[in-house]
């Protein structure tokens, strides 16, 4: 008899059924774990029990998690094993627990050794990629955190036990986490940060001398980005150029080929699809036997035009949010060209700075986090014959501004708000293309009020997030 296991894993990358290969071989029992498309096929003899348990004692040790890993299930079997050889590409993941114990060991022949190189999933590895940030105890603006002490986690940080796993698997993405320890708030001045754990053999040293130096975390610039968001247990990358398969091309538009290969993860050939940017708008895809293509896309926000057309049509409101916020109007009407969330900012009465479009979206997300109430207030947000309509849009949010309602719970329901249009543009091409399958996409989703609301108004439909390609580029 044998031990069968099929382990769902989100991705064609081929480093964790490298690592289950290399125990196997190590262990010397017989075994095989072969990978095909959206799984690994674990099958270990069990005729010998003293190396089963070795297997055991070995996965549980230095086996790591992955941010791709899905449910597994483990039945008897009766059939032979066929041992295969197994070679897996080299990727950019972090040094694997046992590259970390040789690190850390003082016995270990690899003590310290700033060369290191994971070869632990059976991988053709021959160089390591070069890490040039500077990690630093002095926090600037911008900054990600790099915590150097696993063990002070809960101390510093408040984060889920899926937050935490995938803040420490073997991808180690960075996340947003809610900031715990008073200390860290007063330096950063900021309630959530981005978090990682390190990811470079240099960062991992880094980490080991702070440590011993009793210092918990550091601060460094991030600049090869792998964002997840963890929600409800749904994980998406965001954004990624380290992990995620590369995107196959089936349509000259980046946003539309996206799209398409997500589809393709689905395995949809007809689809819906909405596609949610800070930078580059929001816009409704459809894919069907005819054609691939934007079938709705919301014009950029002009801020010039706003400020003439709501003038002429809501020059009460105008007039009276000038008289309560002039600094407000003056910065608006000052000829700058602001961004729809540089604009919000402005708007919101933020006290953080901001530098674009992104780092404004940011601070209006860390603001919507702030907010605990029951629910958000009803944003306009309509469309009229010229599209979208940002006169109705702003116009909301300025009278509950001039009724002075909170801004985190001002910023709580702009991003409901957005889900509720997605919602609803949705369900009206879903009757006019008669197509159910909806894919998501986009790096507005990395706010998790957005992500929530999707996830909850709309689950009958089953909306799709990619589990292997990052929503946005």
């Amino acid at each position: 008899m044998s031990i069968k296991q099929i382990i769902t894993f989100n991705s064609n990358n081929r480093y964790f059924a490298g690592f289950l290969n290399h125990i196997i071989d190590e262990i010397k029992i017989d075994g095989s774990a072969i990978q095909e498309t959206n799984k690994i096929t674990l099958i270990l003899d069990d005729k010998d029990e003293k190396k089963l348990e070795q297997f055991s004692i070995a996965t549980a040790k230095y086996l790591p998690h992955s941010i791709f890993l899905g449910d597994v299930d483990t039945k008897s079997v009766d059939i032979k094993v066929s041992k295969s050889s197994f070679i897996s590409p080299t990727y950019d993941i972090a040094l694997c627990p046992r590259c970390i114990e040789e690190l850390t060991t003082p016995s270990s022949d690899k003590y310290l050794d700033d060369t290191i190189i994971c070869n632990h999933y059976n991988n053709n590895n021959n160089k390591q990629k070069p890490d040039n940030i500077v990690y630093s105890p002095h926090y600037s603006d911008k900054c990600t955190v790099l915590l150097c002490n696993p063990s002070k986690i809960d101390e510093l940080f408040t984060l889920t036990n899926d937050e935490k796993k995938v803040l420490f698997s073997i991808e180690k993405p960075t996340i947003k986490a809610t900031i715990k320890d008073e200390e860290l708030k007063q330096i950063t001045g900021k309630f959530y940060i981005n978090l990682k754990s390190p990811h470079t053999t240099k960062a991992s040293l880094v980490a080991l001398n702070a440590q011993d130096s009793q210092i918990d975390y550091l601060f460094f610039e991030d600049t090869n980005i792998t964002k997840a968001v963890v929600v409800q247990k749904n994980i998406i990358l965001i954004r990624d150029n380290r992990i995620c398969e590369n995107l196959l091309f089936f349509n000259e538009d980046k946003e539309i080929n996206r799209f398409l290969n997500i589809a393709n993860e689905n395995n949809k050939d007809r689809a819906i699809g909405a596609y949610l940017s800070v930078e580059n708008n929001i816009s409704f895809m459809v894919n069907n036997e005819i054609a691939s293509k934007k079938v709705l896309v919301i014009s950029p926000f002009d801020l010039n035009k706003f400020i003439i057309n709501i003038d002429k049509n809501k020059n009460k409101l105008l007039e009276n949010f000038s008289k309560k916020y002039p600094k407000i109007i003056n910065e608006l009407s000052s000829g700058k060209s602001y961004g729809l969330f540089e604009t919000l900012h402005l708007i919101l009465d933020l006290d953080s700075s901001f530098y674009n479009n992104r780092s404004a979206f940011d601070n209006i997300c860390d603001k919507s986090y702030e907010y605990r109430g029951n629910g958000g207030l009803k944003i306009d947000m309509n469309f009229d014959n010229n599209g979208f309509d940002y006169i109705s849009f702003f116009g909301s949010i300025m009278s509950f501004k001039l009724a002075d309602t909170n801004s985190s719970h001002l910023a709580y329901s702009i991003f409901e708000a957005f889900g509720d249009m997605t919602i609803e543009t949705i369900n009206q091409l879903k009757k006019r293309f008669k197509i159910d399958d909806i894919i998501m996409l986009g790096d507005m989703f990395e706010n998790t009020v957005l992500y929530s609301r999707i996830l909850d108004k709309f689950q009958l439909a089953k909306p799709f997030f990619s589990k292997k390609f990052a929503l946005d580029s």
